[in-house]
């Protein structure tokens, strides 16, 4: 699935403005979410969240869940709406990627081989 498209502003307490961008998959419910950084001592990361109205920061454990094609760890929150990181691509980033896989394929990430189960 696509990332979601939603962005928004904050200004800071010192006039700064940034820009946080959804990262979670489009058409998801509820509030949106960009990762700000992690913090270690609650097994989790800050979070910038946001609506319609107005937004916050929340500490927010992580997703527990491994998978995709390489048994990642999944990069969002717990309890996360909408598919997990492996699911969602951002689309800049994908053309990004086919653009290098095209250019140079000696550089493409081969999957790792799976353990043998007898």
């Amino acid at each position: 699935m696509l990332q979601c498209t939603a962005v928004t502003s904050v200004t800071s307490s010192r006039g700064e403005v940034g820009y946080p961008l959804c990262e979670l998959g489009a058409g998801h419910e509820g509030e949106h979410a960009q990762y700000c950084w992690d913090e270690d001592a609650v097994g989790g990361a800050v979070w910038f969240r946001w609506g319609a109205r107005e937004g916050r920061f929340a500490v927010l454990p992580w997703c527990e869940a491994a998978g995709g094609e390489y048994g990642d760890a999944c990069m969002l929150f717990a309890d996360h709406p909408a598919g997990h990181s492996w699911d969602v691509t951002d689309p800049t980033l994908e053309a990004v990627r086919e653009d290098l896989e095209r250019r140079f394929p000696e550089l493409l990430r081969q999957p790792r081989p799976r353990p043998h189960q007898d």
